[in-house]
């Protein structure tokens, strides 16, 4: 029979106290801690810094380590400016820099760690945007970028990229997130590990290259041109849906502009024909019944004498879709 062993009732007591300071101090803990943040909280503010760029510039660089959203855009003003808004600490300013050289810009951010809703606006002149290139490197925050530019280069860690505009190059990388492009390019390049890339009411003059490692690919081109260098697109796992430039309207369009850019009476507009090849390992094939004619699996006789546009989808698990507006 096993022994019994006797407590006095103030060893009892000495317990209980015991218990209910331990279980005082593992509530109080986290109150604590709350309330602490609680305090450090009272101390965050807007914050707000502002920098003038140099009017000189043609080159300008985002040196984006940071989490901070950038928005770039023209208005009718003669004094570019950067501007950083942010809610952070009020004893811990954020240091925004602008370094110049030259016709050259650079854009940072310092001292960022306790930023929250950071986001960056860059406002240009119309008048000089088309002679500028942008330049994007790192950060995970959304890059939002409208007007018209010379080129647009955003290759960040993370995040969304939304360009809308013109420029005669536009090239993106992303490890992860949407892509969405519209507006008259004679160039893009666009890459995403994992994320959509969509292109609306596309005018795009040379050629497009789309590649995704995870994510759909949707493009809608404008009848207003074709990329005379052709469409590629490619999907590991996604879905690819192309809207191609109807031909007859196009090539009297392009023809119509390349006879006002110089000055001479419309001709005939030059004969155009497209070169289909779409291939999924793993996903259906739908390829309009228009647009058959340009399979490049068949030998068409119809292409001979006119100039042919290239144009390639490929997956390897994921549906196409190619039609014509």
């Amino acid at each position: 029979m096993p022994a019994t062993v006797h407590v006095s009732e103030s060893t009892r007591t000495s317990m209980r106290i015991i218990i209910t300071i331990v279980a005082l101090v593992v509530l109080l803990v986290p109150i604590a801690f709350s309330v602490a943040h609680g305090a450090s909280r009272l101390n965050y503010t807007n914050l707000e810094v502002a920098k003038p760029l140099s009017t000189a510039t043609t080159d300008l660089n985002f040196l984006l380590d940071t989490t901070a959203s950038v928005t770039v855009k023209t208005a009718e003003t003669d004094e570019p400016t950067v501007r950083l808004t942010a809610t952070g600490p009020r004893d811990e300013a954020p240091t925004l820099r602008v370094r110049g050289s030259g016709d050259s810009s650079t854009v940072s951010v310092d001292d960022q760690r306790n930023l929250e809703n950071a986001r960056i606006e860059v406002t240009l002149p119309v008048e000089t945007s088309e002679e500028m290139k942008l330049d994007f490197n790192g950060g995970y925050g959304a890059i939002d970028v409208a007007g018209d530019y010379r080129e647009i280069v955003a290759k960040t860690d993370g995040g969304a990229v939304d360009v809308s505009g013109s420029a005669e190059r536009v090239q993106t990388s992303t490890d992860y997130g949407m892509t969405d492009l519209s507006g008259t390019f004679d160039i893009i390049e666009s890459k995403t590990g994992v994320g959509t890339l969509n292109g609306s009411n596309l005018n795009v003059r040379d050629h497009v290259d789309a590649v995704t490692s995870t994510g759909t690919i949707d493009l809608d081109f404008s009848n207003d041109m074709v990329p005379m260098s052709g469409i590629v697109a490619k999907a590991d796992e996604g879905s690819i849906d192309i809207r191609l430039p109807r031909l007859d309207l196009a090539q009297e369009r392009m023809a119509a502009e390349s006879a006002a850019s110089t000055g001479d009476s419309a001709g005939d507009a030059e004969d155009l024909f497209y070169r289909i090849s779409a291939n999924s390992n793993q996903g259906s094939v739908d390829l309009a019944k228009d647009l058959k004619k340009y399979d490049a699996s068949k030998d068409s006789s119809d292409a001979e004498g006119k100039t042919v546009i290239p144009v390639s989808a490929s997956a390897d698990m994921g549906a196409i879709t190619i039609e014509q507006n």
